[in-house]
């Protein structure tokens, strides 16, 4: 009797205890419903004039003619051409 009392107490404090640590391992919910829609949105993508690739509008290179560009090479064949 003594042992299953031991027992049932070794399985409740490991229940407890992973419990715990699932609790801690999961990210916080977000503050506020708008906190919660900024973390979703994303980036405006935009496509290299040269190549059509697509990127994101903050890792664009301008040219001329108000063109945008993957990288610096792109830019210059195409100034070049």
């Amino acid at each position: 009797m003594r042992f299953l009392a031991w027992l049932i107490l070794a399985v409740l404090v490991i229940y407890v205890v992973r419990k715990k640590m699932t609790a801690a391992m999961r990210p916080p919910p977000p503050a506020s419903p708008e906190q919660a829609r900024r973390s979703v949105e994303g980036e405006a993508m935009i496509s290299c004039a040269h190549c059509g690739i697509y990127i994101p509008a903050s890792e664009a290179l301008a040219g001329p003619h108000d063109q945008l560009y993957c990288s610096p090479e792109h830019r210059a064949l195409h100034v070049s051409s």
